[in-house]
Parts: C-alpha cells; sequence; structure tokens
C-alpha cells in the first residue's frame, strides 16, 4: 500500500493532507508515512504551524522509543484517538497495565495489555511511566469471536507491537532511532501532555 494511499491527519481544527505512505509491514500492521512540504497546506494551516513553532525533525534526531521490551506487570498509558471524528477529534487517554510480554499465538513481538482500547486506537503509542513510548497499539480481542469459541466473553484484553519491533521496521526502511532516556516518573497528567505533542489522528480517504 505504498505511495498511492491518500491521508490527512489533523492539527487543532486545521486539516492537513500532507502525508504519504512509503512502505509497510502487513504481518505487524505497521506503516511508514512521510510529511510532504508544506506548499500543498493551505494559508490558515500554515499561519498555524508557524504560530505553534512547530518543527519537522527526522525521527532518529530524538530518541522516543524505550530499548529494553516491556515488563510483567508495569503501567502504560495507551493514547489515540478512538472512533476517529464521531466523538471528537481530540486526543483520548487510558490506562492499565501489561498483562503479558507475549502477544496472541506466543507472539514475542507484541504483548498484552488490559488499558481499554476501540477502534480508531491501532496506531497509537502506549507510554510508560517514565513517557517513553514502549509500543503501538494494534488490535483488539474479538471478544463475539472468542465468546463462541470458549464460551464466555473476555474483558480487557488488548495487544500491542513492541518497540523494539517497531525499531525493527524503522531500521528496515532506513530510519535508525536514537533509544529514549527519559527516567523521571510521571503522572499521568503529565503523561497525556506528552502525547498531545506526539500523536496525531490520521485517516484514510480512499
Amino acid at each position: 500500500m505504498s505511495g498511492n494511499v491518500k491521508l490527512k491527519f489533523l492539527l487543532a481544527p486545521i486539516v492537513l493532507t500532507l502525508l504519504v505512505v512509503t512502505s509497510g509491514c502487513a504481518g505487524n500492521d505497521l506503516a511508514l508515512l512521510k510529511l510532504s512540504t508544506l506548499e500543498m497546506a493551505s494559508a490558515e494551516s500554515k499561519s498555524l504551524i508557524q504560530k505553534l513553532n512547530i518543527a519537522v525533525v527526522p525521527l532518529s534526531s530524538k530518541g522516543l522509543l524505550r530499548s529494553e521490551d516491556v515488563k510483567l506487570g508495569e503501567k502504560v498509558l495507551v493514547a489515540g484517538y478512538p472512533f476517529g471524528e464521531l466523538f471528537s477529534n481530540t486526543i483520548k487517554v487510558t490506562s492499565g497495565i501489561v498483562s503479558a510480554t507475549r502477544g496472541a499465538g506466543d507472539d514475542t513481538g507484541q504483548f498484552q495489555l488490559d488499558a481499554a482500547v476501540q477502534p480508531g486506537n491501532s496506531g497509537g503509542p502506549i507510554y510508560d511511566s517514565s513517557g517513553n513510548i514502549v509500543g503501538v497499539v494494534v488490535a483488539q480481542l474479538d471478544k463475539l469471536k472468542m465468546a463462541k469459541a470458549i464460551g464466555s466473553m473476555p474483558e480487557n484484553v488488548n495487544f500491542g507491537i513492541k518497540a523494539s519491533t517497531v525499531k525493527q521496521f524503522l531500521m528496515s526502511s532506513g530510519l535508525p532511532s536514537k533509544k529514549a532516556e527519559q527516567t523521571e516518573e510521571k503522572s499521568t497528567q503529565q503523561l497525556a501532555e506528552i502525547a498531545k505533542n506526539q500523536a496525531l489522528m490520521v485517516m484514510c480517504l480512499q
């Protein structure tokens, strides 16, 4: 799906159509998005970007991804835009813990968490208590399918792609990233502020 999928992301109330899919990893549901030049943006969008003093820098210039994999029982915060614009275009956060260090089918590239995840959360960052990204939301368990298979409705079973798996994908795409080095414990409110500055709503237009 590289190159020919038109996407848009939302910044405050302004819609910017500046993204192009350059590569993807179907096995892990990952895609690399390229930010095009601002020549494609409207005058209103350019003005907003200047007012907010936004600087577009390479991912490798600052560490975002934690080098160590998640640990069983550690606290995490999930950020994203569940249900898209149906509710609102503001970011939402939920918190929980790492329930298992492997994903469905014993997948070592993923992990299980109990933080609430809804349609539209996929691709959103998962933070540790210091604000480092430890994973990317990938899926919510199909409750109805599981209920038919095991006879009961599972709750709070969601999955994320480990940061180490994301790093491998970035390296294979020619984008090595520095490791995140934040160690200070942060409050939920502080983590939410970090997420607001890093996570944007992205929607496919075709």
